[in-house]
């Protein structure tokens, strides 16, 4: 008996149901209906479905969004196949969709817009800051509120948009030569198109504060890094992404943490590397004069921002008996590690350990250039290593006479030979870098970097005639004659040059 009063119930409700829903069309008349567009969530340029009563004769058929009427591509009494018209800068992010059939319309049903993954199809593959240039591609909507044109996450201006077009003013320079272009469309952003600037030069110097003896890496997260004498206590750090553009990020040591072996020491000469997985920063601690108890120690990190924990010295001055022990430079060579060091009392240099983080037990140190030089740098080139040296006075402001020089090895321990034949130890040297107008004083550089074009850069300080207060921060780029030996263009520092690409 309750099976057949639950039979007789749903029953009852189905006819209700069919009843009612006879009656609303039957009310209807032969007034168009729309019940559902699927998707109803769609971006501008794709089809979608409307659904519903009375649509009647294809070619008396309107579809309006808002007041816009749209394309239609198929349509039958019940469904209409339409195609979502671009959105316009003043259009909300909905839409009412209505559909007329001769002079009769139908109710207004609720559309939302979706916004695909914008394409970036073409890009101009250079041009100029300040440029007009035009994007093409696809999704890129119309509406102005909504989009986004980043070149290396500078913000460009857009004068127009279409969704197939984007004209717009190249933003000013944005750090880097080479940069990637996206365009984002509310949170969606097209795949990167890289391009580059062609019209961004440099001007030395590229920091105007005082940075001597500059040492720099490139690090794993992709910045550059520069250390350098502390002319800023516990010795700066700046970082860079195109050797060009240089800002502060810290120190590599604090009151509490910068090393004591010399306790009235000043921090002086680093050098940066990346040794098994951790920063590694030698430095020299000395005073004016101290040159017995003046040493080159070692300091340890994660990131190249530190903190770096010291590990205390290699050697002083009266323990390795080399008077003047600083200006350290850390060199790899057949799989075993050595430093280089010296200031006017020689160059020299010694085996390390496997870590290089003290001297290899056993290991003697070697002379490899005599009395006349400071701050080397060794590079190896097809077959060469070169040594980059200073000369003459760092610090006597525009009377200063410091100059780059350089002799080259086929062997790391020399000996190293000017052009002319004549060996370091007695002095040889080939001058590269000399004084101008607005820059004396120049030299010890950093390490030698090389650009995405094959370049090779190097860092290195100089004091500007016009403000002679501190030794200032220069890039130039080392180019190389047909015999292999390294020059700079007209003997001395750059007023401006082009940035290097990266």
């Amino acid at each position: 008996m309750k099976n057949i009063n639950i039979t007789l119930l749903l029953a009852t409700m189905v006819f209700f149901l069919f009843s009612c829903s006879r009656e609303e069309d039957s009310a209807l008349g032969d007034r168009p209906s729309i019940r559902m567009v699927s998707p109803a969530l769609a971006f501008p340029g794709e089809e979608v479905t409307i659904t519903g009563l009375n649509f009647g004769n294809s070619s008396s058929i309107e579809v309006f969004f808002e007041e816009k009427s749209v394309e239609i591509v198929s349509s039958s009494a019940e469904s209409i196949v339409v195609i979502v018209p671009s959105i316009s800068p003043t259009d909300k992010e909905t839409a009412r969709v209505q559909v007329k059939v001769d002079d009769r319309k139908s109710n207004q049903y609720l559309f939302r817009y979706d916004y695909a993954q914008p394409i970036l199809d073409e890009v101009p593959l250079t041009f100029e800051q300040g440029e007009a240039i035009e994007l093409k591609g696809s999704g890129f909507g119309e509406r102005l509120d909504q989009v986004n044109v980043l070149f290396g996450g500078i913000p460009a201006t857009i004068s127009s948009l279409t969704d197939e077009a984007i004209e717009l003013k190249v933003p000013d320079y944005a750090g880097r030569v080479k940069v990637d272009v996206v365009v984002t469309v509310k949170a969606k952003s097209s795949e990167p198109v890289s391009a580059r600037y062609t019209n961004v030069s440099y001007k030395n110097p590229v920091f105007a504060e005082s940075r001597p003896d500059p040492t720099v890496i490139k690090a794993q997260d992709g910045w550059f890094y520069l250390y350098a004498t502390e002319d800023v206590r516990n010795m700066p750090i700046m970082r860079s992404k195109d050797l060009a553009t240089w800002e502060s990020v810290g120190t590599a040591f604090t009151d509490v943490t910068r090393p004591t072996f010399e306790p009235n020491g000043g921090l002086w000469a680093p050098d940066i590397n990346y040794i098994n997985g951790k920063y590694v920063l030698y430095y020299s601690m000395s005073v004016w004069g101290g040159e017995q108890t003046c040493g080159i120690g070692v300091a340890i990190a994660d990131s190249p921002q530190g903190p770096f924990v010291d590990k205390g010295k290699l050697f002083r001055s009266n323990e390795i008996g080399v008077q003047n022990s600083i200006d350290p430079n850390y060199v790899e060579d057949d799989g075993k590690k050595y430093l280089f060091w010296g200031s006017f009392r020689g160059i020299y240099m010694i085996e390390l350990s496997d870590d290089g983080l003290s001297v290899k037990t056993g290991a003697v140190k070697k002379q490899v250039a005599g009395t006349y030089f400071e701050g080397v740098y060794v590079h190896k080139r097809d077959g060469y290593y070169y040594m980059f040296a200073s000369i003459g006075s760092c610090c006597n402001g525009v009377n200063s006479t410091y100059q780059l020089i350089v002799a080259r090895a086929t062997n790391l321990a020399g000996p190293y030979y000017n052009k002319s034949g004549y060996d370091m130890m007695n002095e040889g040297r080939t001058l590269i870098l000399d004084k101008n107008a607005t820059f004396v004083g120049n030299g010890h550089c950093s390490e030698i970097v090389q650009d995405a074009e094959g370049k090779d850069w190097v860092l290195y300080h100089g004091i500007q005639t016009s403000n002679p207060n501190g030794r200032v921060l220069l890039l130039d780029e080392v180019k190389w004659d047909d015999a292999g030996w390294p020059y700079f263009t007209g003997g001395s520092p750059s007023l401006t040059a082009p940035v290097p690409v990266f």
